[in-house]
Formats: structure tokens, C-alpha cells, sequence
């Protein structure tokens, strides 16, 4: 018997398994397309969703109207009928949901959605989920070019916008990426003799090609909105630069500037961060797609690496110009502001110094006034002991004859005056050496 073996394995399982083990090997699983009989209709929903949206949405699909596999908690699929099968797949900020239309769904090959259609309620229930819609498209897959000729025309493609060209070994796509009428995108997909599972393949890369190339484009408003906050905060910048080279500014003012400045591009780049970067991760997959469908261009039309080229990698290019700029000026803010608490220190250190030599001048005066007052003292004691003496020896004078009491004053006045100086010194010096020893103490 094994120890440690968790009871909810299976019985089949003899070893302890890694709890996030079947969610990554499910997540190479994911992002199926199902295996195509053409002629085969597709309506694709792209849904971006907030906190709010997703728990509405898990609440829809709880309820899902049609019987439904899990495939962990990321993929859901169902079948509407044998005909009609539906898809649903969780993304990091969005979701998409797939609705495939086969045999006698997906006759008659229109573009239209009548509300006897047998796909209208599947239709509208897809349409109902919570969200917003990113990109909606509806794709026409057929067998070669004969057939797809006619979806061609009906389709209102923009013969100025027409993207035509092979892709994945031999299949052929027609599209102009607009919106139209109805709020979808059209795209014809002839198999040219590509295998079911090829033409699947195709299908899910041009659709993730088109889903992650809008998804990246929504970082390109922020960045031209921010280019104009940019600019302005740029033009402060390098107004506080010059106010700190010239000295006009007061330094504390300065440091105020800075800091409001910094709090200004922070809040930006706050706004900013998450879009971007995302939009850098979906460009690599746009490119990623565009490579994996080796497009190849057909005389007269536009390719899908002309198109994407056009307009899309411009976009990118200016996102990623936003980016660096942004990241630039917080370095330069950052700069700015050490250099100014450099200063700032500096001339802090500076009137540290002169404080410190004002106190050493202040302390060697009055050092030598203390001599002074010590060397005064001495005097006024000197002179007040002879005082004294000066009664004691008086009145010896008057009883012993000869003796001179003027005589020993004169003789003993230099050595009392020494005598109380020396007196006084030892005093201070011990005075001082006790102060010293408690301050030892105290350290």
C-alpha cells in the first residue's frame, strides 16, 4: 500500500497527482474547432466582460438551453440540435462563443437571419449574453471557388476594402473586415480540397487572427490620448529642469513640483499600464496567427498580411512608442527628483558644517572667558583671605612688639594667591573628569 495516496484519485491512479495538473494539460485542449461537413456556417461573438458581466454570464450559461459538456472551467460546449452546435470559451478579459451550423442548418447559404430560421433561437440566445461585443462575425465555408463565388457577391463586400488571397496550403478567403448592416463581419472560406480537419484549423486561426487584432487595437486610443498628457507633462518638466539649473526656485517648491509631477505621470501610467501591455501580448498572437495561415497573395486583391501591415503594425508601432515615452519620462522624473533631494542634502550637510563651527568657535570663547573668570576668581578670593588675615595679624602686632603685620601680608599674599589658583584648577579638572566618566556610563 501506498502512503500518502489522496482518496479522491481514482482507483486506477497509483500515484498523488499535482491539483493543477488536468487544468494545464486541458489548456493545450482548448480553442477547438469542430470537424467540418461543408457547406458549414459560423456565427462568432467576441465579448469583452467586467466582474459584474462574468458572474451574469456564468449564471446564463448555467442555464444554458441546450445539453452541455464542461471542459474545465474555461470551455463549455452543447448542441442546439445535430446540426447546430455551440461553443463557449473563457479568455483572460473576454469571452467568445461559437455557433457552427451544419447540413440542414446551414441551408439556405444567406446571410440573413429570418426569425423562422431554424438557427434564430440559438441566434438570439447567443446574442443575449452579457457583455460587449468586440467583434461579431459571420463565416461561409464551402468547397472551392465555384461555390463560393455567390456568397462573394451577396455578401456587399466594398470591392476597395477586398481581402482575397490563399491561405493554409490552398484554401482561398474573401473579406473586407467591415461591419455591416446587421453588426457582423462577413468572411467566405472556399477548402480548394483541404482536408475537414484543415479547414477547421484555418477557420479557428483566422478567427483568432481577427479577435486578438481588435482586441489589440483598443490600446491605440489610450495611447493617443495620452501623447497629448505626455506632451504637456514633458513641457512641465522641462520647465522645473530649467527652474533647477538656474537656482530661481526655491527648493522645497521644486521638490513640491516634482512630486506633484510624478504623482500626475504615475496616475498615467496607472490608467495606461494593463491596456498596453496587454495590447503587446495580442500583437505577438496577431503575428503569431498570420504566420501559422501562410497567407499567399493572388493577383488583383489585397492580402491578409497586406492588410494587417497596413494599419495594424503602424497602430502597434505607435502603442509601442507610447510605451517607451512614458517609461522615458518617469525615468527623467526620477532623475530629476534624486538630483534635487541631492542638492537638497548637500545644502543641508553645508549648514550642519557651519552650525558645527560656529558652536567649536563659540565653545573656544567661552573657554577663555571660563580662564578669565577663574583667574578673576582667584584674585577675589586672594584678596578677601588676606582681608582676613590681615585682622588676625593686626592684632598680634599689637600685642608682640617688632612683629610687622604689613611684612607677612606682603610676603604671604603671592603664595595665598598661587595657593587658591592651583586650588581652583584641581577643582575643575575634577569637575570635568566626573562629568566625562557618566558620560561613558550613560553611552
Amino acid at each position: 500500500m501506498i502512503h500518502g495516496r489522496s482518496d479522491a484519485l481514482p482507483d486506477m491512479m497509483r500515484f498523488i497527482e499535482h491539483p493543477e495538473r488536468r487544468q494545464v494539460v486541458g489548456e493545450m485542449h482548448l480553442r477547438r474547432f469542430p470537424r467540418l461537413a461543408l457547406p458549414t456556417q459560423a456565427i462568432q461573438l467576441a465579448r469583452l466582460l467586467d466582474a459584474d458581466d462574468r458572474e451574469a454570464e456564468a449564471a446564463a450559461l448555467a442555464v444554458c438551453p441546450v445539453p452541455t459538456q464542461a471542459d474545465g472551467a474555461r470551455h463549455l460546449e452543447g448542441h442546439w440540435s445535430d446540426d447546430i452546435r455551440m461553443a463557449w470559451e473563457r479568455h483572460s478579459e473576454a469571452s467568445t462563443i461559437t455557433l457552427t451550423f451544419t447540413g440542414d442548418a446551414a441551408q439556405p447559404l444567406v446571410w440573413t437571419h429570418p426569425d423562422d430560421d431554424p438557427r434564430a433561437a440559438a441566434i438570439r440566445w447567443v446574442e443575449s449574453l452579457p457583455g460587449r461585443v468586440i467583434r461579431a462575425t459571420h463565416v461561409m465555408m464551402v468547397a472551392d471557388d465555384i461555390a463560393a463565388a455567390p456568397l462573394v457577391d451577396s455578401a456587399g463586400f466594398r470591392a476597395s476594402h477586398l481581402v482575397s488571397c490563399h491561405v493554409a496550403g490552398g484554401a482561398r478567403v474573401w473579406g473586407d473586415f467591415r461591419i455591416h448592416d446587421d453588426g457582423y463581419g462577413r468572411l467566405v472560406v472556399a477548402a480548394n480540397g483541404l482536408a475537414a480537419g484543415d479547414v477547421a484549423r484555418c477557420v479557428q486561426r483566422l478567427q483568432e487572427l481577427g479577435n486578438y487584432r481588435n482586441m489589440a487595437l483598443l490600446g491605440l486610443p489610450v495611447a493617443q490620448a495620452g501623447w497629448a498628457a505626455l506632451s504637456r507633462m514633458e513641457g512641465q518638466l522641462e520647465q522645473t529642469a530649467q527652474f533647477l539649473q538656474g537656482g530661481a526656485e526655491r527648493d522645497d517648491a521644486l521638490l513640491a513640483q516634482l512630486s506633484a509631477q510624478t504623482a500626475t505621470l504615475l496616475a498615467l501610467a496607472g490608467d495606461c499600464d494593463f491596456r498596453l501591455s496587454a495590447t503587446a501580448a495580442y500583437a505577438r498572437i496577431v503575428t503569431d496567427r498570420l504566420d501559422e495561415l501562410d497567407a499567399r497573395p493572388i493577383a488583383g486583391f489585397q492580402s491578409l498580411p497586406d492588410f494587417v501591415g497596413r494599419r495594424f503594425h503602424p497602430a502597434m508601432r505607435t502603442c509601442m512608442a507610447f510605451s517607451g515615452r512614458l517609461h522615458l519620462l518617469g525615468e527623467r522624473t526620477a532623475q530629476f527628483t534624486a538630483l534635487l533631494r541631492t542638492r537638497i542634502e548637500t545644502h543641508i550637510e553645508n549648514q550642519n558644517a557651519h552650525l558645527l563651527a560656529s558652536m567649536d568657535r563659540s565653545a573656544r570663547m567661552q573657554l577663555r572667558l571660563q580662564h578669565l573668570v577663574e583667574g578673576l576668581s582667584a584674585v577675589a578670593i586672594s584678596y578677601y583671605a588676606l582681608g582676613l588675615l590681615s585682622y588676625t595679624l593686626k592684632a598680634v602686632e599689637k600685642l608682640t612688639p617688632g612683629f610687622s603685620a604689613t611684612l607677612v601680608l606682603g610676603v604671604a599674599a603671592p603664595m595665598l594667591m598661587a595657593t587658591v589658583y592651583v586650588m581652583m584648577g584641581r577643582v575643575r579638572r575634577r569637575l570635568v573628569s566626573g562629568d566625562d566618566a557618566h558620560g561613558d556610563e550613560g553611552a
